[in-house]
């Protein structure tokens, strides 16, 4: 008779994970509050994303690094959290390093498009309104996560739902403002930003949450 394999599901990890999410807002909330704020404002409203993109110095850019660290790690755990803790440590930081790869991808395709097209102001604002709304949403869905690893009570169904339209609306607003600048500000095809809209933000979101979610 074989003996049964028990899966042990060490805790202490995710929660260091968690924890260190909450430590980088914490430094987010002492040193950099005034433009972690704008940059949360930012996917909403034009005139904060304007302002946070004309502060461009030093500390929006530690804010940036910093909201891009949180994003990486809270997004790592969400897509873990439907997997085996048999193989938790090594899919999680599969997860992170492809997750960081993606983004990674992306910011090197603008990048070589907007040179290729003599655009790299286009580029570079594509890039800013794509990664600040993601970096908003890491920052924003960081209770969330701790809720849904930690809670006494099994309401993973509703915390995912709010995770889900949260995600969504962020989606939303972001494709709205890549749409409007490229439209307004800079006369692009339609057709143009349609097919970067389809293939490098719309189509990653419906693929993971396809997969995560059904």
């Amino acid at each position: 008779m074989l003996p049964i394999p028990q899966i042990l599901i060490d805790n202490s990890f995710i929660f260091s994970i968690i924890l260190g999410s909450i430590f980088l807002l914490g430094l987010l909330r002492a040193f950099y509050w005034k433009y972690t704020r704008l940059m949360l404002n930012a996917p909403f409203q034009y005139r904060y994303a304007s302002q946070y993109l004309r502060q461009d110095n030093a500390f929006t850019e530690r804010v940036s690094w910093i909201a891009f660290l949180i994003l990486i790690l809270n997004f790592s755990l969400l897509l873990i959290f439907n997997k085996s803790y048999y193989s938790f440590f090594g899919s999680y930081f599969s997860i992170f390093l492809s997750i960081a790869s993606f983004y990674l991808l992306k910011y090197l395709i603008l990048n070589f498009l907007g040179k290729m097209l003599f655009a790299e102001e286009i580029s570079r604002l594509t890039v800013f309104y794509s990664f600040l709304s993601d970096k908003a949403l890491g920052i924003i869905i960081t209770p969330f996560i701790l809720i849904l690893f930690f809670f006494a009570f099994n309401i993973n169904h509703i915390i995912l739902s709010i995770i889900l339209f949260f995600s969504v609306c962020f989606l939303v607003f972001k494709l709205y403002w890549i749409w409007q600048v490229g439209t307004n500000s800079f006369g692009l095809s339609s057709v143009y930003i349609f097919l970067y809209l389809c293939i490098l933000e719309i189509y990653p979101f419906v693929f993971i949450t396809k997969g995560f979610f059904y």
